[in-house]
């Protein structure tokens, strides 16, 4: 059964409302006409039909190229069986954007990793001046706030 719809057509770049059309879509054919008349029929394979955005799709139509907006864009979506709307981009099945692995990368990161080792051959995290300045930071202030204490 031939599904007809109806909506607005433009060339790729072209902006305003259109010219008024009809796509009508059959089992192994697609035909594009206007109310002055039929702009042309093509094969299953002649065409390819993808979303654009805002209720718009780009029709491949043999070598040409056409906007069509139809009045009702998720039936005309659901009988060419594409998605209503455009995937983001930068998904991982958009074949423009190169892929990235993102594991393979943090375990290269991991590998690289070597942890800093004092003079004695032993891994420090901070030098003995510095742990004994914080401890003993720590402890007169520690000292201070419970003298505070007691006096009040």
């Amino acid at each position: 059964m031939n599904q007809v719809f109806t909506g607005s057509v433009l060339l790729p770049g072209e902006t305003g409302p259109g010219l008024d059309a009809s796509f009508e879509l059959g089992s192994d054919f697609v035909r594009l006409f206007t109310g002055d008349g039929d702009l042309g029929t093509w094969t299953e394979r002649e065409y390819d039909v993808a979303p654009v955005g805002k209720g718009a799709f780009k029709v491949d139509l043999g070598s040409e190229h056409v906007v069509f907006t139809p009045s009702s864009p998720s039936a005309f979506a659901e009988a060419v069986t594409v998605p209503l709307q455009p995937e983001p981009k930068g998904k991982k099945s958009d074949p423009d954007r190169p892929t990235f692995d993102y594991d393979a990368a943090i375990d290269e990161m991991i590998e690289n990793v070597t942890p800093r080792s004092g003079l004695n051959g032993e891994d420090e995290i901070l030098s003995k001046p510095m742990l004994v300045g914080i401890v003993g930071t720590a402890a007169v202030l520690m000292t201070g706030l419970v003298g505070m204490s007691l006096i009040l």
